[in-house]
C-alpha cells in the first residue's frame, strides 16, 4: 500500500491563508464565541481569507449545525480566493428549482450559481435544498468535487490507483458508493483520521472550517513522487512521476545485474530514490504453503511474468474458487486469497502461460481449529478502581491469530474477581466490585470448550507502567547489504529496529524490561528454519541510540515473520524478514546443440546450472567459481543471457566424436558425445532483415544498403549462417552474393557481397521510370564462372514512395551528451561526444525512410547554435546554462517538417561529468576495433594458458583485448603497452586518460600462488593443470573474470 499523501507545497495563491492558518494574524476576524474552540484556528484562517464569516452580533457559532446553504457560501467564497468568478448570468438563470433568482439572499445566487457550473454541488434532483443540515457524507462529497476543479488532483482515482486499504470501520452506513469513495478520499489525503466517520451524522460549523482550512493547506500543490521506474540497461532509468511525466536518468553508478538497488537520482533539481532490480529464468513450482485460514501462497524458484501467469485451483479434483491473486514485490510468491476458508483436503495449483507446460504444485490443508489460547502478561494494569486489563490471544494451527473470531466462544472464570471477560480486542477484562488494588492477585482460566484447549495464569493487578505497544522497523545493515545464507555474520551485522512504549505512550529504554524472564514483550520468530535473533540489545543507527534484535544466526534461505506482542495489552508489530539464497552449483543439465555439428565450426551445449533450491545460476562469476562447475573438452561461454559449453571450431573434425563433460560442486555430472558432419557451405538465401527498409524516396541518390548482416543465408542442413562465417564461407566456397532486377525498374541495383572488402549492395532511385515497385532478386553467384545458382535466389519487393505517402514523423531520443567549460566561457561537445538528431519518415504500412536536415526538415532551438545541420556537436552547446553544482542541463530542440509544417519538439540533456568506465568488456584477441565497430564478437569467459612463464597483466594481453565504455556511450580500447599519452593498462577518453588496469587472481584448483594480487603488479606461478580466474579491473570497474587454465608449468 501506498503512503497517504504527505503535505504539499504551498501555491501561491493560498499563501497568505496557509499563513494565518499556521499562526491567526492580528488582521483576522474575531468572534466573541471561539476563543476555547478546537476549530478556533481553523475558523480565523478562513476569516482572513475571507471565505467564511460571522453572525451580526459578533459571533461564529461554531457548534450550529452547519446547512447545506452555508457550504455553498464557503464553497464559493473559496473559489473566488483561487481566481473563479461569479457567473454574469447569476441574477438571470437559475441553477436550482429550489433557488429562483428572486431569492432575497442573492449572496447565496451567487455562490450556488458557481458551485453549480464548476461541478462541485449537483443537488439532489436539481435542488440546491440549502435549508437542509449538511451530513458528513455529503461534506466528503463536495469536498472532493471540489479539490478535484481547484487543484485538478482526483482523490478517488489515485487511492484506487495506489491500492489503498481504509481503515474506517463504518463505511457500510453511507448512502451511496459515491459517498463511500468520497470518505475514503479524504482518509487517504490525510483530511480525516477516525476510525467511525459517522456518515450520516451532521457537522458544525466549526467542523467544516476546519475540514475546509486543512484542504486548503494540505492539498495546495501536489509534491511530486516516483509513480514507477523501468530499467533500461545498466545505467538509464525511465522515471515515471505522479504527474505522468516520464525523464530519462542516467546514473553514475552502474546497477549490478539480478540484485535489488536503492538509487537516487534529481530530476529537474529535486532528488529522488528508487529501488530497482533485475531478472533470472526457468521455471518451476517450489512450494504451495496454507499461510492462514483464506489464504494459499505459491512460491516459484525465479520471477515471474506476472501478467502472463493463468492460475487454475482444485480441491480434492474439482475447481475451486478464489478472489484475488497478489505477488510479493520479487514476484516469486503469489498469495491466492481464497473465497472460503480451508477446509481438510488438497489443493492443487496449475499455472500456464508462463512455458510450455503447466507447473503444478499442491498442499494438504486441516480444517481451522483453535490451537493454542495464551494470557500474555502476568501484570494487569488497573483501568479504574473496580477493573483492570490482561492481553490474550488465541491461534489456529498456522499461528494466525484468530482471537476477535473466537472471542465469544471462550469460557473465562477468575479466582479473586467477580467475573472476567475476553473481549475481542483481544483483551480480558477483569472486575471486582469491592474494588481492585495493586498487588490484587486473580487466577485466570481461559477455556475453549469445543477443542478442550485451556490455559491458566496467575496475574497481579498493577498501577506501574508496562510496555503498551511496540513497532517494528525494517532489517538494517550499516552498509546496505541483503541478508543472504552466505552472509558472514562476524562481519556484517543485521538487526531489527524495535520501539516499545508504555500505556501512556512513553518510549521504554530500559533492556531489563525486554529480556530476560520477566520481560514486558512476547517475541516470536515464526521460521527458526530460516534465522535466529538474540536479545534486545542497543545499537546506534544514523546517529540514534536505538533498541535492536540482532540477527544470531542463518539456517537457510526462506522468510519469517518476527512478532514482538505486548504481553499486558496483546498488541503486536510484526516485520518479515528474509534470507537471500546463496549460491553452490548442485545439478547440471548439458544438452545436445541446436545447431547441426559441423566440421571447422564452434559447437555450443546447452547448459543448465541449478543450485541446491532449484533455481537457475546464469552468473558467470559464480559457476567459475570452487562452488561453480568445472567443464571437461570445453569451456564455459555465455551468448545473449544463456550458457553454453563451447568447443572451439578449431578442434571440430568431420566424423571425430567430440565429447563434453560438466561437473558440479556437489559431484553430479553431465555429459554429451556428437560426431560432426562436413563443413557448412552457403546454399541458399532465406531473407531480409527486417529492420532493411525497403521503402526509397523518389529523390535523387535515395538508396538503400545491404550488407551481410542485412541477408539471411542458410547452409546446406537449412541453419542460418552468421555474418562473420557468411564472409568467410562465401570465399572458401567460391561464391558471390549479387543482386539482380528488371530493366524497368525504378532503381538499379549495384554492388555485391563477397568479403570482409567487399560487402555492401546498393538499391538506388532512378528517376524516368513508370513503375513503382520491382522485385530485387539475389542469388549466390560462382565465382569461378560468374554463374547464377538459380535454387538459392531469394526475391523482395522494393518500392519507391512519394512524400506525400507519408503517414507520420518521429525523432528518435537523444541521449545525453557530454560537455566541457563552464557558465562564463561557455560549453564545449568534444570530438566523439556528439550526437546526431535522427529524423524519420513512417510510410502508411510501417515502412521508415530517414530524412535529411535542411532538406526534409528544420532543426532550430533557442539555446543551440548551429544545430540546423541536424546534429549537435563542438561548440553547438556553448550558451547551455548549469545551475549552481548541478550535473545536467537541458535544452529544447524544435524539428519542423518542412512538407507538412508539424514540428516535434525533443529534450536535450548535457552533462558536465566527466567520461567515467562504466563497463569493462573482456574480447576475442585482435576484436576490439571490430567490437567498438558494432561488429558481433564473442565474449572470453574462459581460456587457456600455454607459456611457461608467470602469468601477469601482459599474459592477460596476450589472451584477449579489453575495451572500456564510458557513461555515455563512447569506447576506447585498453592499451596493451606504453603509447602516447597513456601507459600500460590504460584508455582514453576525450583525451584524458583513465586509471591503470589492476589484476585480480583467485584460485579454482591446484596449488597456484598469487603475489601483488589486485594490483598492477599482480601475477601468478603455478603447475600444468591448475585453474584460477583472472578478472581485470579498471577506474572501479570489474570486467566478467576470465577461468584460467594452466597447460604447462609456469
Amino acid at each position: 500500500m501506498k503512503q497517504k499523501y504527505s503535505k504539499w507545497v504551498v501555491g501561491a495563491a493560498s499563501a497568505a491563508l496557509v499563513a494565518s492558518a499556521i499562526v491567526p494574524v492580528a488582521s483576522a476576524a474575531s468572534f466573541s464565541d471561539i476563543e476555547d474552540n478546537d476549530h478556533k484556528d481553523a475558523i480565523l484562517a478562513l476569516a482572513d481569507a475571507k471565505i467564511v464569516g460571522g453572525y451580526p452580533d459578533g459571533t461564529f457559532k461554531p457548534n450550529a449545525v452547519v446547512t447545506r446553504g452555508n457550504v455553498t457560501k464557503f464553497l464559493g467564497k473559496w473559489l473566488v480566493s483561487e481566481n473563479y468568478e461569479i457567473p454574469t448570468d447569476f441574477a438571470t438563470e437559475a441553477r436550482f428549482t429550489d433557488l429562483p433568482t428572486t431569492a432575497p439572499d442573492k449572496e447565496l445566487l451567487q455562490y450556488a450559481a458557481l458551485v453549480k457550473d464548476a461541478g462541485v454541488f449537483k443537488g439532489s434532483n436539481n435542488k440546491l435544498m440549502h435549508t437542509n443540515n449538511m451530513s458528513r457524507e455529503q461534506m466528503a462529497v463536495v469536498l472532493v468535487r471540489a479539490i478535484k476543479t481547484v487543484y485538478n488532483v482526483d482523490l478517488v482515482a489515485d487511492y484506487k490507483e495506489s491500492d489503498f486499504k481504509s481503515t474506517i470501520t463504518d463505511l457500510d452506513n453511507a448512502t451511496a458508493e459515491e459517498n463511500r469513495e468520497a470518505i475514503i478520499a479524504l482518509e487517504y489525503a490525510g483530511l480525516t483520521n477516525v476510525k467511525a466517520f459517522n456518515p450520516k451524522n451532521s457537522l458544525t460549523r466549526g467542523q467544516f472550517a476546519s475540514f475546509l482550512n486543512r484542504t486548503i493547506t494540505n492539498l495546495a500543490e501536489e509534491t511530486l513522487s516516483v509513480k514507477a521506474v523501468k530499467v533500461v540497461d545498466a545505467k538509464t532509468l525511465e522515471v515515471t512521476l505522479s504527474d505522468d511525466s516520464k525523464h530519462t536518468v542516467t546514473l553514475e553508478t552502474a546497477l549490478k545485474e539480478n540484485e535489488e538497488t536503492k538509487v537516487d537520482f534529481v530530476i529537474d533539481g529535486k532528488s529522488y530514490s528508487a529501488v530497482v532490480t533485475y531478472e533470472v529464468t526457468e521455471l518451476k513450482v517450489k512450494s504451495v504453503d496454507a499461510v492462514n485460514a483464506k489464504t494459499l501462497s505459491v512460491t516459484f524458484n525465479k520471477a515471474v511474468e506476472t501478467e502472463k501467469a493463468k492460475f487454475e485451483l482444485k480441491k480434492d479434483g474439482f475447481k475451486s474458487n478464489f478472489s484475488t491473486i497478489t505477488w510479493n514485490e520479487d514476484k516469486t510468491v503469489a498469495t491466492i486469497e481464497l473465497t472460503s476458508k480451508i477446509t481438510k483436503g488438497e489443493f492443487t495449483v496449475s499455472v500456464t502461460g508462463l512455458s510450455d507446460q503447466a507447473v503444478t504444485g499442491s498442499v494438504k490443508t486441516e480444517d481451522e481449529k483453535v490451537a493454542g489460547i495464551e494470557i500474555l502478561g502476568e501484570v494487569a494494569p488497573s483501568t479504574g478502581t473496580t477493573s483492570a486489563t490482561v492481553g490474550y490471544q488465541v491461534t489456529n494451527q498456522y499461528g494466525e491469530d484468530i482471537t476477535k473470531l473466537n472471542s465469544s466462544s471462550l469460557t473465562l472464570s477468575a479466582a479473586g474477581a467477580d467475573s472476567a471477560v475476553a473481549n475481542a480486542d483481544g483483551s480480558i477484562t477483569i472486575t471486582k466490585a469491592a474494588g481492585l488494588k495493586e498487588g490484587d492477585k486473580v487466577v485466570l482460566t481461559v477455556i475453549h470448550g469445543s477443542t478442550a484447549t485451556t490455559t491458566t495464569k496467575t496475574v497481579t493487578v498493577s498501577a506501574k507502567t508496562v510496555v503498551s505497544e511496540a513497532t517494528i522497523g525494517t532489517l538494517y545493515n550499516k552498509d546496505g547489504k541483503t541478508l543472504t545464507e552466505d552472509t558472514n555474520l562476524a562481519k556484517d551485522k543485521f538487526y531489527l529496529p524495535v520501539t516499545a512504549k508504555d500505556q501512556y505512550g512513553k518510549e521504554i529504554t530500559d533492556l531489563n524490561r525486554l529480556n530476560g524472564a520477566n520481560a514486558e514483550v512476547l517475541v516470536t520468530n515464526t521460521n527458526q528454519a530460516v534465522t535466529t535473533f538474540g536479545t534486545f540489545e542497543k545499537q546506534t543507527i544514523d546517529g540514534k541510540e536505538v533498541i535492536v534484535l540482532p540477527v544470531a544466526s542463518i539456517v537457510a534461505s526462506g522468510d519469517t515473520n518476527v512478532i514482538v506482542i505486548a504481553k499486558a495489552t496483546g498488541k503486536n508489530a510484526q516485520a518479515a524478514v528474509k534470507v537471500a539464497e546463496g549460491v553452490r552449483a548442485d545439478s547440471v543439465t548439458l544438452g545436445a546443440p541446436t545447431k547441426v555439428v559441423t566440421a571447422g565450426a564452434d559447437i555450443l551445449f546447452p547448459l543448465s546450472v541449478l543450485d541446491k533450491q532449484g533455481n537457475a545460476i546464469k552468473e558467470t562469476v559464480a559457476l567459475n567459481g570452487s562452488k561453480g562447475i568445472t567443464i571437461t573438452g570445453g569451456t564455459l561461454f555465455e551468448k545473449d543471457g544463456e550458457l553454453f559449453a563451447k568447443v572451439a571450431a578449431g578442434s571440430v573434425v568431420e566424423n571425430t566424436p567430440v565429447t563434453v563433460v560438466v561437473t558440479s560442486s556437489t559431484g553430479k555430472v553431465a555429459t554429451q558425445t556428437v560426431i560432426p558432419k562436413a563443413a557448412t557451405t552457403p546454399k541458399v538465401i532465406t531473407g531480409l532483415d527486417s529492420k532493411i527498409s525497403t521503402s526509397i524516396r523518389e529523390l535523387a541518390d535515395a538508396k538503400v544498403d545491404i550488407t551481410a548482416k542485412d541477408i539471411v543465408v542458410e547452409d546446406q542442413f537449412g541453419q542460418v549462417i552468421s555474418a562473420d562465417e557468411l564472409l568467410a564461407k562465401l570465399g572458401t566456397a567460391g561464391y558471390t552474393i549479387q543482386p539482380f532486377t528488371d530493366a524497368d525498374a525504378p532503381f538499379t541495383v549495384t554492388g555485391e557481397i563477397k568479403d570482409a572488402v567487399t560487402n555492401k549492395i546498393t538499391v538506388t532511385y532512378k528517376a524516368g521510370a513508370t513503375k513503382t515497385a520491382a522485385n530485387v532478386t539475389f542469388k549466390l553467384v560462382k565465382t569461378a564462372d560468374n554463374t547464377a545458382v538459380e535454387a538459392s535466389s531469394y526475391s523482395k519487393q522494393f518500392s519507391v514512395v512519394k512524400d506525400s505517402s507519408f503517414a507520420s514523423y518521429k525523432v528518435e531520443d537523444i541521449k545525453p551528451i557530454y560537455v566541457t567549460g563552464d557558465n562564463t566561457a561557455g560549453y564545449a561537445i568534444p570530438a566523439g561526444y556528439g550526437k546526431d538528431i535522427v529524423v524519420k519518415a513512417v510510410t502508411g504500412n510501417g515502412g521508415e525512410v530517414t530524412l535529411k536536415a535542411g532538406s526534409d526538415y528544420t532543426v532550430k532551438s533557442t539555446v543551440l547554435s548551429n544545430v540546423a545541420d541536424g546534429d549537435i556537436t563542438t561548440a553547438d552547446a556553448a550558451n547551455v546554462d548549469f545551475d549552481k553544482d548541478a550535473k545536467t542541463a537541458t535544452a529544447k530542440v524544435t524539428i519542423t517538417i518542412n512538407a507538412t509544417g508539424e514540428e516535434i519538439v525533443k529534450d536535450v540533456t548535457f552533462s558536465n561529468v566527466a567520461p567515467a568506465v562504466e563497463k569493462v568488456a573482456v574480447v576475442e584477441n585482435n576484436k576490439a576495433a571490430a567490437y567498438i565497430a558494432g561488429e558481433t564478437v564473442n565474449f572470453v569467459t574462459t581460456n587457456s594458458y600455454n607459456v611457461a612463464t608467470d602469468f601477469n597483466l601482459d599474459a592477460f594481453f596476450q589472451l584477449a583485448d579489453v575495451v572500456v565504455t564510458d557513461q555515455y556511450g563512447v569506447m576506447a580500447t585498453v592499451a596493451e603497452a606504453d603509447a602516447a599519452g597513456v601507459v600500460k593498462g590504460q584508455a582514453k577518453f576525450n583525451d584524458v586518460a583513465t586509471a591503470t588496469t589492476t589484476l585480480t587472481l583467485s584460485k579454482v584448483s591446484g596449488d597456484v600462488v598469487f603475489s601483488a594480487n589486485g594490483t598492477t603488479a599482480a601475477s601468478a606461478k603455478g603447475k600444468a593443470n591448475d585453474v584460477f580466474n583472472a578478472r581485470v579491473n579498471i577506474g572501479g570497474q570489474s570486467a566478467t573474470p576470465v577461468k584460467v587454465t594452466a597447460k604447462v608449468d609456469f
